[in-house]
Parts: C-alpha cells; sequence; structure tokens
C-alpha cells in the first residue's frame, strides 16, 4: 500500500466515523452516496484511462442487483457472496458491451452502450426484478441490519473496490489502459494487444458497476425497472464528467451530489428535473474544454504547490558502456513489399535488410511511401504481396503486437507517451521486462532523461521524443524502426540524437531503419541508405553513394548534378 492509499484509507475511515453520528435518514442518503460514488468510479476510471465512455454503467449495476436478488431469493446464498457474485455477473455483460469498441470510438461507440441500456432495459428490468410478485426483498447481512452498519458495509466494499483499481492501474494490465486511451497503435508498438486491454478495462468497469449495484438492491430491498433506465446512465455520466470522477475525490464528490442535490431542491421547492440539468451543463464545459472535472481542478491546483522540474538522476551508470540483453539478434528482411490503398500503389515491389548493429537509413520526399512501408513492415496495413522476416522466422500474417514481441520495434512521427504515469511504469509495460534495472538506467542516461520516478506531464515534447526511443530499445528488439526522432531539434540536439543511436547499435547490436529527413543525421550515423519515390526504390547503398545518385538529387532535393 502506497502513502497515497494509506490517506485514502484514513480519509474514508474519518468520514465514516463523522456520518455515523447522524440521523438515520442522512446515514441513508450517505449510505446512497457511497453506492454513486462506486458506479461513477466505475466509468470515470475507464474514462479516464481508455478514453471510452460507456453509457450503461447504471444497466451494469441493474445487471448485479439482479443477480443478488435471484441468488438470495432462490438459491439461499449468504447475502455476502450474492453481493461478490452480482459483481462477477456483470463482467461477461461488461465485456459484451466493450466488443463493439474493437471496432468503434468516440461518439459512435457511446450511442451503441446507450442502445444496450435500452435493450437490457427491455429484456430484463422491465420484466421485473426477483421477488417482485412475492414482494420478497434482499435481505441486509446480520452483522449490518442497522443503517450505521449497512453505512460501514458499504464504505468497506466501496475502499477495497478503490484499492483493487488503484493495484491494477500500478500493473502491467492497467497501464495497458492508460496506453490505448493515449494511442492504440502504441499500444500495439509496445507489443501488448488492443482487444485484451480495452476488454480487460471494460470487464474491470463492469466488475465495479456490478458490485454497486448489489449494494443498492440490499439497501432499499428490492430494484425496479424505474431505477435502472437509460436516461439513469446518461445522468450518471453527466455527473461523472462534471465532478472529475478519474479520481476517488471526483467519484465522491459525484456521490455527494446525486444524494444531497434533491434533498436540496425539495428545501428550495425546485423541480427535481432541474438537477439533472445542471448535471449535463456542468459536464457539457467540462468536455467542452477537455478538461478533467471539479476534482481535476482542485488536484490541479494543489500539485502546484508540490510540483519541480523534473531533475536528472545525480548517480547516473557510465554511459561508455552497457553489457546487452540476452536475447538472440536477427537481421530485418523485406522483399518485394508491395502495399495498395484501393487503385494506389503506395509501395511498389521494395525490398531491404537490415543487419543487426547496422543503422540503414530510408529517407524520400513526402508521400514517397516510407510510413506505408514501416506500417506494412510491423503489421499495421495489409500488405498486396512480397515478404517480412526476421532472420529466418516470417513475420507474415502476424498481428501487429505479435510482430513487436517477435523482435521489432518502432516510434512514430506525432509523440504518443501517456502522460497520466511516471517514467519507469511506461518503460516497465513499453519494456515487457526485457532489460534490467541497470539497462533501463543506461538507456535513460543515453539519452538524458531523469529518473524512472518522474511524470512524463513533467516532461518537455523533445524529451518525450527521446522517451519514446528509450521504450523501444527497453523492449530489447532485434530492429528498431524509429520515424523522425530529429524532427524540431537543433543541430546540436540531432548530433546528440546520434550518438545516442549509434552507442545503442554498437553496445546492443540492434540494428536500426531510421526514417529522417535531417541529412546531417542521416550521414552520422546510417552506413547504407533506401530512397523512395512513389513507392518505388530508386537508389540504395552505402549513405555517400546514394546521396549522390542524380535520381536522388532530382528526386528527392529537387536538384541535379549537385551533392546534397
Amino acid at each position: 500500500m502506497t502513502r497515497a492509499d494509506a490517506r485514502f484509507v484514513a480519509v474514508a475511515i474519518l468520514s465514516g466515523v463523522a456520518i455515523s453520528y447522524m440521523s438515520d435518514f442522512r446515514i441513508f442518503l450517505a449510505t446512497g452516496a457511497i453506492i454513486t460514488a462506486v458506479i461513477a468510479r466505475s466509468l470515470g476510471f475507464l474514462y479516464a484511462d481508455t478514453r471510452m465512455v460507456s453509457l450503461c454503467q447504471m444497466s451494469l449495476a441493474g445487471v448485479g442487483g439482479w443477480t443478488v436478488g435471484w441468488l438470495t431469493l432462490n438459491t439461499g446464498v449468504p447475502v455476502e457472496v450474492a453481493l461478490l457474485l452480482g459483481g462477477v455477473a456483470a463482467v461477461p455483460v461488461g465485456v459484451v458491451v466493450g466488443l463493439p469498441a474493437l471496432r468503434l470510438r468516440g461518439v459512435d461507440f457511446a450511442v451503441v452502450t446507450l442502445g444496450f441500456a435500452a435493450a437490457i432495459q427491455v429484456a430484463v428490468f422491465n420484466r421485473g426484478f426477483p421477488g417482485t410478485r412475492t414482494n420478497f426483498t434482499v435481505p441486509r447481512p446480520s452483522a449490518a441490519v442497522s443503517e450505521v452498519r449497512f453505512l460501514w458495509l458499504a464504505l468497506v466494499v466501496a475502499v477495497l473496490l478503490e484499492l483493487g483499481l488503484r493495484l491494477l492501474r500500478r500493473r502491467s494490465v492497467g497501464i495497458r489502459w492508460a496506453l490505448v486511451g493515449k494511442s492504440e497503435r502504441a499500444t500495439a508498438a509496445a507489443g501488448h494487444s488492443v482487444v485484451v486491454a480495452k476488454l480487460t478495462a471494460f470487464a474491470a468497469s463492469a466488475f465495479v458497476a456490478g458490485t454497486a449495484g448489489g449494494l443498492l438492491a440490499i439497501q432499499i430491498g428490492r430494484l425496479s425497472a424505474r431505477q435502472l433506465e437509460p436516461f439513469d446512465s446518461l445522468v450518471v455520466f453527466a455527473l461523472t464528467a462534471m465532478a472529475g470522477s478519474a479520481s476517488a475525490l471526483g467519484a465522491a464528490l459525484a456521490g455527494v451530489l446525486s444524494s444531497w442535490m434533491p434533498e436540496l431542491l425539495r428545501l428550495l421547492g425546485w423541480s427535481q428535473d432541474i438537477g439533472p440539468m445542471i448535471f449535463a451543463v456542468g459536464a457539457a464545459q467540462v468536455l467542452s474544454q477537455g478538461g478533467s472535472g471539479i476534482a481535476g481542478q482542485w488536484l490541479a491546483l494543489a500539485a502546484r504547490f508540490g510540483r519541480r522540474r523534473a531533475e536528472r538522476q545525480p548517480d547516473r551508470p557510465d554511459i561508455g558502456h552497457c553489457p546487452p540483453p540476452s536475447v538472440r539478434m536477427s537481421g530485418l528482411m523485406v522483399e518485394d513489399l508491395a502495399v495498395d490503398y484501393g487503385s494506389v500503389r503506395a509501395v511498389d515491389g521494395v525490398s531491404a535488410e537490415v543487419r543487426p548493429g547496422e543503422v540503414v537509413g530510408l529517407i524520400g520526399p513526402n508521400g514517397a511511401g516510407k510510413s506505408s512501408l514501416v506500417d506494412a513492415v510491423t503489421g499495421y496495413v495489409p500488405v498486396s504481396g512480397g515478404w517480412v522476416g526476421l532472420g529466418p522466422d516470417p513475420l507474415m500474417g502476424m498481428p501487429a503486437h505479435r510482430r513487436i514481441r517477435s523482435g521489432l520495434a518502432r516510434t512514430f512521427q506525432r509523440e504518443r507517451t501517456p502522460t497520466n504515469l511516471a517514467v519507469g511504469q511506461f518503460l516497465a509495460v513499453a519494456g515487457r521486462n526485457r532489460t534490467s534495472v541497470s539497462q533501463r538506467d543506461w538507456l535513460l542516461a543515453l539519452f538524458d532523461l531523469p529518473a524512472p520516478v518522474t511524470a512524463i506531464a513533467q516532461l518537455d515534447s523533445a524529451e518525450r521524443r527521446r522517451l519514446e526511443l528509450v521504450a523501444a530499445f527497453s523492449s530489447a528488439p532485434s530492429v528498431a524502426l524509429v520515424d523522425e526522432p530529429a524532427a524540431g531539434l537543433t543541430d546540436e540536439e540531432s548530433g546528440r540524437l546520434g550518438s545516442a543511436l549509434r552507442a545503442v547499435t554498437e553496445e546492443w547490436g540492434v540494428g536500426i531503419l531510421l526514417i529522417e529527413h535531417d541529412l546531417r543525421l542521416v550521414r552520422q550515423v546510417c552506413q547504407s541508405l533506401i530512397v523512395l519515390d512513389r513507392g518505388v526504390v530508386i537508389a540504395a547503398g552505402p549513405t555517400q553513394q546514394a546521396l549522390a545518385d542524380p535520381r536522388v538529387m532530382a528526386s528527392y532535393l529537387g536538384v541535379e548534378g549537385e551533392s546534397p
């Protein structure tokens, strides 16, 4: 348990003690706030980490509540066990809800989840909950019959769920959620399945929501379809966005608002419809500005007082030498590769070889097919013909994440590091534990990056680009495909970058296919070049020889007869 976890538990205990001295009615409201906070948290972490919006969280909660009611009515299972099974029952439903996310994004996916909420409302909830015809109510546990004791039960469950989420988010499975939220392509480039990452996130979200639904069924005795309509899921989403339920503080705020807003409106004599309208306006304001909600603003303000600039490690390892990872290095072979986008041939019969410890440059004018070639080699786009392999092992037919696990690595033109992680967390999941701590620290020192505990949010854009390179090399690849790492760098910075790239190839024997427009860097690090124009190789060979080719000067540099 971290210090932050300990503080969270302490605050929860103190809050529970304070609430225990209130009247039973206020304790009932506070318990409802805790349950709503758990539901909001199930949606808040899902959106914060994966950037996927689920508009059916109340339906998932209803599945948990329905399961608890059915089990206690028909099987005699202790209600404590039924509560756990209610969360488990929501998991496969959540996975089914998450399946469209493998193809859909953004608003399209959100609409699908809302449609699911409507479907389960008609197919399940409108037919009645267990015990409706016989007036059966879900019993409370014998140790939590009173309002104050049930409050503590709900609080303990909420704390355990929050601690479980925090543990998952610190582990590889949770860090993958953050990678997916930043970039699905970068997730695959780290060697992880986007499908698995998305579905595990939905499974965790469904378990949390289902458990909260079970608590709700126990608190009020029996659920009804009117409490779980699709509109209620929309209200939960608006409340989650406005409060900022990406954090436990925001979830708690969402719970308080949901329970006490109706009471406030009742005391003022206003319509209860005003509450959802307030939540909707607040959510629209937050989402339009790309903000993190009320709690997010509070936490950001508090963080300013303790934030310091990222500092370099004072006791850096010797940058000169580092033993290579214990992996077999193989060369990359590309033979007669072709890529078509409809009727347009982007890559036409390209062959290339990158041997271990060699840096091969890939240059050409914009639109020459460089990125398409790299996408085809790494499995991001289908090929129309040709062959790709690492050593004798073919890569054809493999998805991108399996090619990465086979020994490739790649970076992208645009920076894709998740800013809600620390440097060490990002490298751990990107490197898949293929390099040691000393090797990781050597790479950080080589590329002039701060200590692993540093938050990525504290790094500038150039440092994040270098961090992506370190992440690629920390997976101990045979060949790394590096896309324009010197973009935006000064000549001095580009020179230091070139020295670092050469050090990795010389020390570890990594082969590099370098896409770059900076010819100074190309001359500095590349032993050979491949020059593309309109998807065709127009020159290949030693660097100076390829640059001196008249076709290169005419096509790439726009001049003839003058060496670049």
